[in-house]
């Protein structure tokens, strides 16, 4: 696999991959023609190196090849946060996908458990404990990748085995199994959001945000501004002080599950107002906007606060 040779190298002569070397390699390690040893090293000199977006390109054409496509839903819009989850602070997407279905979003959503590093806390979880009243089944659907993709699942034992953080991680939030061309997703560091701009660009995403959110989520930051970027490719800044809005001072927890279902559950009755309501609506703000139904996610904001006062969700 001549491919294979351009990452075997010292760091500082790593080699790029053609979209079509990426592509060929990564079906190959789908395919299982790939040994442990070598897909290990392929992950940890793709890390080492640096990926580029030919080469993520590649690698998602070659994950599509071998994804179970469930119905699609090409007008939805593809909740796409991190699939590791969350360990240390609350989810309040729940209450903010009841809300944004209310706006007219239909949501499509897809997962993994225990994907590394965090193997944390899902929104699937979070909605369970909620119950399944809270978003109507026509308003949102979820797949497991164990289900439309189950040669990526696949490689999960690896993937925990290593430990760190992959293409993978990377790419596994772009799938949009359900075909939906809006895109709602996130990043780690901000030196993604080029990159994952021009691969949504590639993709042929109709419109879409790309989020810098708590623990690397969708959910916008509550103690200092959020870092975003549209469709128009311009990162921007959201500071929620200059729009008046008020967001709760500390949303971690050591109980991620429990306590994320009590606030959205609180939130969804109309019993907890104020600071984490308003985080709620903001977020859901972020879900409107991504759909391309607002001009901006404060005008997202607004929209999602006259649907929640003029709704009954529990």
């Amino acid at each position: 696999m001549d491919s294979f040779k351009k990452l075997t190298k010292l760091r500082d002569h790593l080699q790029d991959l053609t979209l079509e070397e990426a592509r060929s390699l990564m079906k190959a390690c789908l395919e299982g023609r790939v040994s442990q040893v070598k897909m290990t090293a392929f992950l940890t000199a793709m890390r080492i190196k640096g990926e580029t977006v030919e080469e993520l390109l590649g690698i998602i054409r070659a994950i599509k090849e071998k994804m179970i496509t469930p119905d699609p839903k090409p007008t939805a819009l593809d909740l796409a946060p991190n699939y590791d989850g969350k360990v240390r602070t609350l989810y309040i997407l729940p209450s903010a996908v009841a809300i944004a279905s209310r706006a007219g979003v239909e949501i499509t959503h897809h997962y993994a458990r225990g994907v590394p590093v965090k193997q944390g806390t899902l929104l699937v979880d979070v909605l369970k404990g909620l119950g399944n009243n809270i978003v109507s089944d026509d308003k949102f659907v979820a797949s497991d990748q164990r289900d439309f993709c189950p040669s990526l699942h696949s490689l999960l034992p690896l993937r925990r085995e290593l430990g760190f953080r992959t293409f993978i991680n990377t790419v596994e939030k772009l799938l949009s199994p359900f075909g939906a061309r809006c895109i709602a997703t996130s990043v780690f560091h901000r030196p993604f959001f080029e990159k994952i701009y021009h691969l949504l660009q590639e993709l042929g995403f109709e419109n879409f945000v790309i989020i810098k959110g708590v623990e690397g989520g969708i959910e916008p930051l509550t103690d200092k501004p959020t870092l975003y970027m549209g469709r128009d490719g311009i990162l921007r800044e959201f500071d929620p002080k200059e729009e008046g809005i008020e967001l709760p001072a500390d949303i971690k927890t050591d109980e991620v599950l429990g306590q994320s279902v009590s606030i959205n559950r609180s939130i969804l009755k109309g019993d907890l107002k104020g600071p984490f309501l308003n985080w709620s609506l903001l977020t859901a703000g972020f879900l409107i906007y991504a759909a391309g139904k607002a001009e901006s996610p404060f005008h997202g904001y607004k929209i999602a606060e006259e649907e929640f006062f003029k709704s009954k969700f529990i």
